[in-house]
């Protein structure tokens, strides 16, 4: 029961099992229940009818594919290999084909019309090579367009949640700790049947999708490793927003990256960016940017971190709306910026963004989980499949301790509403060090909190938490509105305007812990 306070007992228990909750046990929960999928879905304002391709055309058709098959992979696999020799298009029409992995090849498009679609098998079956129902490794010149869909099935690779409904009913009070169990008690954790995600590339250039929809994804949605030179506009991903781990768009150690005018609604990250040793990626990731997007993540709208040894620079996100609709709680946070791995985080502008029921309007997390020397390839993401993780890190112990660092970031032009907690800026001290986030510009930050009160949680001592997984609710209740932060260096703050239904305040009032 969420109180307006709570007290010695209720803080004992929370330390002693206040563990995650992490459903490991039953069968396939395939219902799709209601508020699993957003209620908004604009597909009419990014998709539109497009003509037939002419020219170079491979009709999967041609090649034996049938709307009546289980698996039509050796047909479209065909129609591939030849459009690859030419430069040509891969034609899926005349409905929905269930498949297999489809191996895409250089100078290919993938033209899957309006209405038709390629689709996972609900059993997961026939992907166990690449963990994906799109798959490219060194190529180039790929366009993925026509208007159509991949299909995920995402549904049928979760377990039954611990919720019987989805909740879309805020509490008495906004309590943090009842937040983060309200919203793991609704989410399909894996199956081990889960197989991968829908689309992924890996050491790919000059990929263009335009015109394109991926639907109900199990895992990572459109996953990019190594790549470089993408642009992606006109896109929608629309999943499930209870399947664990159903990431948007993860841009993995790539380059020369560009997503406008997309329309995102997922269960976990809207658009991440991540560089680790254990996805993979090999060296600095630069050149990123990102406008015109609508995104509804359960979790961050747009992240920049969290698994990352490697550099990340020169990141631009502009005019995008950023919220939540129907469940509660809202989207974990509306900007997350991350370096917890050893990754030196910097150049990064972010300007003209709306928020609505992102419980945290921004955090910037300098940390240092060091976990290469913990994971490795297999390990890092087992658990997501449920599998048990084998031993062993990618990494000694000191080649990323201690070597994190976030720095010169600019974020102005910031509407958010529906606030529940405080912008979060923390770097962190740990074993006698200490580790400052560095040049942050906060200007022209406009932010509304949710009409409600909040769980009075006194606190003498906030932990650094900097070995634990980088989250805003990570901090609990929080002794502040509006802002705060520890262990900060040159932060300026400029135009910054709080409100609160229920509370009034001076601007005396403000503190900053910058120590």
């Amino acid at each position: 029961m969420v109180k307006k306070r709570r007290n010695a007992v209720d803080k004992l228990k929370t330390l002693l099992f206040g563990k995650d909750l992490r459903v490991t046990e039953g069968d396939i929960y395939s219902q799709v229940r209601e508020y699993d999928f957003s209620s908004y879905y604009p597909e009419e304002k990014y998709i539109t009818d497009q003509q037939l391709p002419k020219g170079k055309i491979f009709d999967v058709r041609d090649f034996g594919a049938d709307v009546h098959k289980n698996n039509n992979a050796d047909a479209i696999n065909c129609a591939v290999d030849e459009a690859s020799k030419v430069g040509g298009i891969v034609l899926v029409s005349g409905g929905d084909y269930i498949s297999a992995t489809i191996v895409l090849k250089s100078n290919v498009t993938l033209f899957i019309e309006k209405g038709c679609a390629i689709c996972v098998n609900s059993a997961g079956e026939g992907y166990d090579k690449y963990s994906a129902l799109i798959y490219a490794e060194n190529a180039e010149n790929i366009i993925f367009t026509g208007g159509g869909k991949i299909k995920g099935s995402g549904n049928f690779f979760g377990r039954k949640p611990v919720a019987l409904q989805n909740n879309t009913t805020p509490p008495a009070y906004i309590d943090v700790i009842e937040m983060r169990k309200d919203y793991r008690a609704q989410l399909r954790f894996a199956h081990p049947n889960k197989f991968g995600g829908p689309i992924v590339l890996k050491n790919c250039k000059n990929i263009m999708v335009d015109n394109f929809i991926v639907e109900n994804s199990a895992y990572w949605t459109f996953k990019l490793v190594n790549c470089d030179t993408v642009n992606i506009k006109n896109f929608i991903i629309n999943n499930n927003r209870n399947v664990a781990n159903a990431d948007g768009i993860d841009i993995a150690g790539s380059s020369n990256i560009h997503i406008c005018h997309s329309f995102i609604s997922t269960a976990d990250d809207g658009i991440v960016l991540k560089n680790a040793l254990w996805l993979g990626n090999t060296g600095a990731m630069h050149n990123v940017e990102i406008t015109d997007c609508e995104i509804i993540s359960r979790t961050n709208a747009i992240k920049i971190g969290t698994e990352t040894t490697y550099d990340i620079s020169d990141i631009s996100i502009q005019d995008c709306r950023l919220f939540m609709t129907d469940l509660y709680p809202g989207s974990v946070s509306g900007i997350s910026i991350e370096s917890c791995d050893g990754s030196v985080l910097s150049d990064v502008i972010i300007k003209n963004i709306s928020m609505d029921r992102c419980t945290c309007p921004i955090f910037i997390r300098l940390g240092n989980r060091n976990r290469a020397s913990l994971v490795n390839a297999q390990s890092a993401n087992a658990v997501e499949f449920g599998k048990s993780p084998k031993d062993g890190g990618s990494a000694a112990k000191n080649v990323f301790d201690f070597k994190g660092a976030i720095k010169d970031i600019v974020i102005e032009n910031v509407t958010a509403t529906g606030v529940e907690i405080p912008i979060i800026v923390a770097g962190y001290r740990q074993n006698g060090r200490t580790k400052y986030v560095e040049n942050i510009a906060l200007k022209n930050i406009d932010l509304t909190y949710a009409d409600m009160p909040e769980t009075i949680d006194r606190r003498i001592f906030i932990p650094e938490y900097a070995k634990e997984y980088p989250e805003c609710w990570r901090f609990r209740n929080l002794p502040a509105y509006a802002l705060w932060s520890r262990h900060t260096k040159n932060m300026t703050i400029e135009n910054f305007t709080c409100r609160h239904p229920q509370r009034t305040w001076k601007k005396e009032n403000v503190i900053i812990d910058a120590k």
